[in-house]
């Protein structure tokens, strides 16, 4: 894993964390969640100086969707964090 791959699997991580707390109020059931990770990562986290740029909103948002369509077509060794970070990396958002 490369040192970006390993510090945007950790701002993922983070958002994670900030999504389960506010999930809490719906008991963790969120049909809009890529909107709010997109949002966090956008606004709040460490994305946009590692990837270079700050991405639309609606761009990352679709993105997550698909890495997070992709991730559950198989079963994965590596943690999802890692699997969205190499494909956020590996393709424009």
């Amino acid at each position: 894993m490369t040192e970006r791959e390993e510090r945007l699997a950790g701002v993922l991580e983070r958002a994670h964390h900030v999504h389960a707390v506010v999930a809490e109020r719906t008991n963790g059931v969120d049909p809009d969640w890529a909107l709010f990770y997109a949002w966090w990562l956008v606004k709040w986290s460490d994305l946009p100086d590692i990837l270079g740029s700050t991405p639309a909103l609606g761009e990352l948002t679709a993105r997550l969707i698909t890495l997070d369509a992709a991730y559950r077509t198989e079963a994965r060794q590596e943690p999802w964090p890692t699997f969205y970070a190499r494909g956020l990396l590996a393709s424009p958002t």
